[in-house]
């Protein structure tokens, strides 16, 4: 399997594993914590991007939302090598943490930046954000190794 391959897979399975804690906690605490939808808000309110219809499911929060999840996973790639091929509690946290500090940050800019944001508990969002970056770290770093590992078992075609 390609490295491009396997950080598309891991982007996709961290995503999926932050985005599942963002839909639990926004459940539990009443709040909107669900960052697709949220992109999908602030594409429909802005004044320079076409309208959203329905921000629960239209594609292109979700396809923002996976695709910076790549993203992420691709600078891990970059930056971290060995943290995804020997995911280890200290590093997950380590990428984990500065992966919440970055995510934490951009939203910051995007709530400000924006006329018409939508609104929640900012401090509530951001504490859950953090976490749900951590849990990012490691599905997409535990996924990057297992893929690593299973592959280097078989061999090319």
């Amino acid at each position: 399997m390609k490295t491009a391959e396997k950080i598309i897979i891991a982007g996709i399975v961290g995503t999926s594993v932050m985005t599942l804690y963002s839909y639990l906690v926004s459940k539990k605490e009443k709040e909107q914590f669900r960052e697709p939808e949220l992109l999908n808000a602030l594409i429909d309110r802005s004044h320079y991007l076409p309208c959203i219809e329905d921000n629960h499911t239209h594609p292109a929060g979700w396809g923002l939302h996976y695709g910076i999840g790549i993203t992420f996973v691709a600078a891990y790639r970059l930056l971290w090598k060995a943290s995804l091929h020997n995911p280890t509690f200290t590093k997950t946290l380590i990428i984990g943490s500065a992966s919440g500090a970055i995510g934490i940050a951009s939203w910051k800019v995007f709530f400000s930046q924006h006329d018409n944001p939508p609104r929640n508990d900012r401090q509530g969002y951001y504490r859950q954000l953090f976490i749900a970056h951590l849990l990012f770290a490691a599905g997409a770093a535990l996924t990057y190794k297992k893929l690593t590992l299973t592959m280097s078992r078989f061999p090319r075609i």
